[in-house]
């Protein structure tokens, strides 16, 4: 018996609707260079911003801190600006759609040992030049890049 193949979308029903998320670009704000916070997604396994559902009545940056205490074990507070998004595919058998994920970034303010989604995410504090290699996203290592260069020039001011 194989294991079934995480990309293999066919059977699936494509809905037309775009659901809006939020992610959190979680970061070391004393390191140098920058380090940043990952997972691994539950589906795929694949280097990720911790993200998720914007539940009613939260912002998105709200929204965004409560994804990194889940998938990370992160705590921080969220910029109220978004500092880019990117679209992807939401699998959820039968279905599948688009999500729109407005990433914010969150220095860490704590780093806990045992989180929520613990046992089903690995952690990574990464360099810029090491996200680069573990994620095979462009949108996110564009975001990454972007706040990297961001950082680096209001250090240097």
């Amino acid at each position: 018996m194989t294991a079934a193949d995480p990309d293999d979308l066919s059977g699936l029903t494509p809905l037309t609707w775009i659901e809006p998320q939020a992610g959190v670009l979680a970061y070391q704000p004393d390191s140098n260079p920058i380090r940043i916070v990952l997972v691994t997604s539950r589906r795929t396994g694949r280097w990720v911003f911790p993200k998720g559902a914007i539940d009613p009545g939260m912002t998105a940056p709200e929204a965004a801190e409560q994804e990194a205490l889940e998938e990370a074990g992160i705590i921080g507070t969220a910029a109220t600006t978004s500092i880019g998004s990117y679209k992807s595919l939401k699998v959820r058998p039968p279905a599948l759609w688009t999500v729109e994920v407005s990433i914010y970034p969150l220095p860490i303010d704590e780093v806990l040992d045992v989180w929520p989604e613990a046992d089903q995410r690995t952690r990574r504090f990464a360099t810029l030049e090491e996200a680069r290699q573990l994620i095979d996203l462009p949108d996110l290592i564009e975001i990454a890049e972007n706040f990297s260069r961001e950082v680096s020039r209001s250090d240097s001011s």
